[in-house]
């Protein structure tokens, strides 16, 4: 588990991008308080299966 700032930094991907990806259902995370905290192996698991950080926070972000 990481908190979203972490998780983002070291996927390259944007804060905001990270968050839509939660919201999508697509990552696994948990609220603790008012912080989300990101499962680290749903996150890779995502990019894994094809999905290009970089390709995707280009036509995201």
């Amino acid at each position: 588990m990481a908190t979203v700032k972490d998780a983002a930094a070291k996927f390259g991907i944007s804060e905001y991008f990270l968050r839509n990806l939660c919201r999508a259902g697509k990552v696994r995370f948990v609220c603790v308080g008012n912080r989300w905290l990101v499962n680290m192996d749903s996150l890779a698991a995502y990019f894994n299966e094809g999905d290009d950080p970089a390709e995707l926070e280009s036509r995201h972000g």
